[in-house]
This record gives C-alpha cells, sequence and structure tokens, in this order.
C-alpha cells in the first residue's frame, strides 16, 4: 500500500508530497481556500505546519486541516497522465 513518506508546503500555497511507491509532485491548494472549512489556509503562518498523520496517513496542516492522501494521490497521477499526452493541468 502506497503511503506519503514526504510532505512540505512550499510558497503559493503549493504542497508538495512524495509517496512510496514513488510517484510525488506538487498540488496547489490556491482554490481549495476558497471554501470556508479551509479559509485558514489563507494565513501563510498555518500553511507552512505540515505533518503526516501517523494513524491515518493523510497530510495534516496545522493540526486539523486533513487532506486526504488518496486524493492528493489522484490528483498527481492525473497530472502525470496528462503530461504524458502533452497537456497541462491548471493549478
Amino acid at each position: 500500500m502506497r503511503k506519503i513518506i514526504e510532505a512540505k508546503a512550499l510558497p503559493n500555497k503549493i504542497i508538495y508530497a512524495k509517496y512510496s511507491n514513488g510517484m510525488e509532485g506538487k498540488v496547489s491548494l490556491k482554490k481549495l481556500t476558497t471554501r470556508e472549512q479551509y479559509a485558514k489556509l489563507e494565513n501563510i503562518d498555518v500553511f507552512t505546519d505540515v505533518q503526516i498523520d501517523e494513524k491515518s496517513g493523510d497530510i495534516i496542516v496545522n493540526g486539523n486541516i486533513e487532506l486526504c492522501k488518496n486524493a492528493l494521490y489522484g490528483i498527481l497521477d492525473l497530472k502525470k497522465q496528462m503530461a504524458g499526452l502533452g497537456l497541462s493541468m491548471d493549478d
């Protein structure tokens, strides 16, 4: 089973994630911050506190905002497939 082995916050509300099977990449959370439950991500100090939850394996931001590891993986996989077709996925 794949799991996140590295996660970090990058400038411009971007999360970098690396999985145990070698999948890795960046996902923009800019659009997500427009949703009420994720509005705290607008604060740069909050956004830089990124950890991997030991129990769920999901990415946790500021100790209480959970980003699903499977959803992030799906986004990265789709971006990889689109790049293989010469297409880009706007963040």
